[in-house]
């Protein structure tokens, strides 16, 4: 089985991060993983680039930690791909956003200020998909919990290592069965020390981004936690 991790921060670009992107890949690289994603916050209030007030300049440094990560992969030959984590209304709400490339952050100003159906339908224009991140979780920045949008999300992630209640990824799971909806797993890891909390598995290995977006949207990918 081939395992990739999903939910991912650096310090280079989330402020709650605590691991440099190098780390954090090398630390995966050990534990035998094929590829990770990572899903620094788009822009908001833990965000390094939430200050910059010219949008080329934003994306260059939400970025920092992705290419940071890319050249670590590269050289310790696993995948690193290009995500992030849409927080809607500044609410809690949060989708990975995965499958694009970096220029779709520059083809698309201000977009972490887009209404989450505009959102959704340009995500999917060019290619990518939208998991709903932990959606139960209950925290004090967390205004409006349990907040589920039909039509929204292409998944759910009905694991994620950083929920600090069982019961926040059972009601997870429950909904994405009642809905019968794709699910994902993610650590969800700010510290070398949290990785591989969550993650999931393919039988076989993706051949690019492209197709690990498309096992995730066909239910085919394997929900493993710690």
């Amino acid at each position: 089985m081939y395992f990739y991790e999903l939910h991912m921060h650096t310090a280079e670009s989330s402020r709650c991060a605590k691991s440099s992107a190098a780390d954090m890949v090398a630390a995966y690289h050990s534990k035998g993983f094929t590829g990770v994603v990572v899903s620094d916050h788009l822009m908001n209030v833990q965000s390094h680039a939430r200050d910059e007030q010219v949008w080329e300049k934003r994306v260059e440094k939400h970025l920092a930690g992705y290419y940071a990560a890319l050249k670590a992969g590269q050289q310790l030959g696993i995948e690193v791909y290009c995500g992030w984590e849409l927080t809607y209304r500044d609410n809690g709400e949060d989708y990975l956003t995965l499958g694009l490339s970096p220029q779709f952050l520059y083809d698309n100003p201000w977009c972490e200020n887009w209404e989450i159906e505009r959102y959704r339908d340009a995500v999917h224009a060019a290619g990518g998909i939208l998991v709903r991140a932990h959606p139960y979780r209950q925290a004090w920045y967390i205004h409006t919990p349990c907040v589920e949008r039909e039509g929204v999300a292409d998944a759910v992630e009905v694991f994620n290592g950083g929920n600090s209640r069982p019961e926040e990824n059972d009601k997870a799971l429950l909904y994405a069965q009642v809905h019968g909806m794709p699910m994902t797993g993610g650590s969800d890891a700010h510290h070398v020390e949290e990785t591989a909390r969550g993650y999931i598995g393919l039988d076989e290995r993706a051949q690019d981004y492209a197709a690990l977006c498309d096992a995730i949207r066909n239910g085919k990918a394997h929900v493993i936690h710690s």
